[in-house]
């Protein structure tokens, strides 16, 4: 069994609390090394330092603090929130729309039609778009759908590029996703 005669910095370092990091001052060495206890732990020292942990012997343990998410993971969350529409014209556009890949492509899709053709692919002057309950709700001109459109594009992209930045290593910021249309 090792020895140790300084403990300091217990934080748990898992949800169900069964593992206890610190830094550990064993006997004869001079730098504290970073330790992780837990109740079963193949050496005695390590279970008796989980035991001593847990009765506070050496000071409060530090919450555990879950590890940030992957970048893919903080993409996925940002698609997945949809994009709230807020219309200073239309309030019955105000809603949440999906943005994931079938989505936006059938956003594309729409968006393509109207600019080759100035019209909706129902030919009619108004068009029924669900939001994410599936409600749908009736963009009243092919330029309040294309002012949807491009939002819906712009946040889209802008999750793309920070997952991007983060993937490489650098920082970034995901863009709201609250667009103000017409």
């Amino acid at each position: 069994m090792m020895n140790y005669s300084t403990v300091t910095n217990p934080a748990y370092a898992s949800s169900d609390k069964t593992q206890i990091s610190c830094m550990v001052l064993f006997d004869g060495m001079e730098t504290p090394l970073p330790f992780m206890a837990h109740a079963a732990d193949p050496e005695v020292h390590g279970r008796q330092l989980f035991v001593e942990l847990n009765a506070l012997k050496f000071g409060q343990i530090a919450a555990y603090v879950p590890p940030p998410a992957r970048p893919v993971e903080q993409y996925s969350a940002a698609i997945a929130l949809g994009l709230a529409v807020v219309s200073g014209s239309t309030s019955t556009l105000n809603a949440t729309y999906g943005v994931g890949p079938s989505d936006t492509a059938d956003i594309v899709a729409e968006a393509q039609f109207i600019a080759a053709f100035q019209e909706f692919t129902n030919g009619e002057q108004s068009f029924g778009w669900p939001d994410v309950n599936g409600v749908r709700h009736t963009f009243p001109s092919t330029g309040a759908y294309m002012q949807f459109a491009k939002a819906a594009a712009l946040y889209v992209s802008g999750c793309k590029q920070a997952y991007a930045a983060l993937a490489g290593g650098a920082t970034a910021t995901f863009p709201s996703n609250i667009a103000l249309i017409g």
